[in-house]
């Protein structure tokens, strides 16, 4: 008897695709009927690989992101009545997922001011739209939102000494923490020490650097991460963080918000104007 590779394949089970989620905050008390109309238009249309999921209760809703493959929230001003609660419960939900936030605001100057104030750090992806939603506009910024090919947090460029280390081994490298993030770090290394794409690192980063003492951890906050990229010649590793403890977050944040400071401050500081060159004449 012959044996058929072809149909021994085919009765192979098939791999399924996981399911990717938007997940969409509202009450049916105070929401705008047209914007809930125009998000289900949307995904019917728009983001046919997407299932939509409703939900009014923040409990609930927070319970979820750990449990389903949310890509997405959808964050309406109704669902907490004020659009300053629903920057709080994003930042809630960034706490549990470093997934996009789309809010749907009536205030966007209130918005904009408050997200500035609590969540300057997650900029990169975030994004809001006015209500009452216009179907073209909706369109657009949910399918920028779910096919963005970037970053969870803001990037923050940073050069200061940091000590990493391979899990595997133990041995330590001396390096210069080149990017900061929420969710990664870049790191510029010795060529000698050759890292490996999905390899455990731990870094030393030194508090003291970005003028912090943390009650907790003094000197050295320390953070565990897997390399994701390598550049060609082996120097610059790219990172993202892995099990970070809450404590570990708000130290994070501090030296985040210190460099975010810092940023602004040298904004702020205008050019210096070059005096133009005088000219003689005998």
């Amino acid at each position: 008897m012959g044996f058929d590779l072809a149909s021994s394949i085919l009765q192979l089970p098939q791999s399924r695709k996981k399911r990717k989620y938007v997940l969409h905050l509202f009450s049916s008390k105070s929401v705008h009927d047209g914007d809930i109309r125009i998000i289900e238009r949307t995904m019917s249309t728009s983001l046919k690989d997407f299932n939509l999921i409703k939900m009014e209760d923040p409990d609930e809703a927070l319970k979820l992101l750990l449990i389903k493959n949310i890509e997405l929230v959808v964050l309406d001003h109704s669902f907490l009545e004020d659009d300053i609660l629903c920057v709080e419960f994003a930042h809630e939900i960034k706490q549990r997922k470093k997934c996009p936030v789309l809010f749907v605001t009536q205030n966007e100057t209130e918005l904009i001011e408050e997200y500035r104030r609590q969540m300057s750090l997650y900029e990169e992806l975030d994004d809001y739209l006015l209500s009452p939603l216009d179907f073209v506009e909706t369109s657009r910024r949910l399918k920028k939102a779910t096919i963005a090919d970037g970053r969870a947090s803001k990037r923050f460029l940073v050069e200061a000494p940091v000590q990493a280390f391979r899990l595997n081994d133990e041995k330590m490298v001396q390096g210069r923490l080149v990017d900061l993030s929420l969710v990664g770090f870049g790191l510029s290394v010795d060529h000698s020490m050759l890292f490996h794409r999905g390899e455990q690192v731990r870094i030393h980063v030194f508090l003291p650097f970005f003028q912090i003492f943390h009650p907790e951890y003094a000197e050295i906050l320390k953070l565990a991460g897997i390399v994701r990229r390598i550049s060609i010649d082996g120097k610059h590793v790219g990172c993202s963080i892995e099990h970070i403890t809450p404590m570990q977050n708000d130290c994070l944040v501090m030296v985040l918000e210190r460099l975010a400071r810092k940023l602004r401050s040298a904004k702020r500081v205008p050019p210096k104007r070059i005096a133009p060159k005088k000219e003689f004449s005998l």
